[in-house]
């Protein structure tokens, strides 16, 4: 079984650089544990892939969107050729849809 890579847009390394440094404005142990849980999300994606949901929106779905979970932040990709491609991270309480 091959892992796939995982590769960030850099509009993705700009929301990831974005929370980290909101989250570490108000607690470190908080930038922390959403570290770590990105770490966790990106080795299950590299193993797993297909595991995180399909996007429910129509438009985002036939894009091939999938949707992870990090605390309070969704993690937007697609799958191309064995490599996880990052879209966004985006809080889940923002109105994502018009942000992709």
């Amino acid at each position: 079984m091959r892992n796939y890579d995982i590769h960030y847009l850099p509009i993705a390394e700009d929301d990831l650089n974005e929370i980290v440094d909101y989250l570490s404005e108000h607690s470190i142990s908080a930038a922390n544990t959403f570290i770590d849980e990105l770490e966790g999300l990106e080795e299950r994606l590299s193993m797993f892939p297909e595991s995180g949901s399909l996007a429910k929106d129509r438009r985002l779905r036939s894009k091939g969107y999938r949707i992870a979970v990090i605390g309070s932040y969704l993690l937007f990709y697609t799958l191309q050729n064995e490599n996880v491609y990052v879209m966004r991270i985006i809080h889940s309480k923002r109105n994502y849809i018009s942000m992709i």
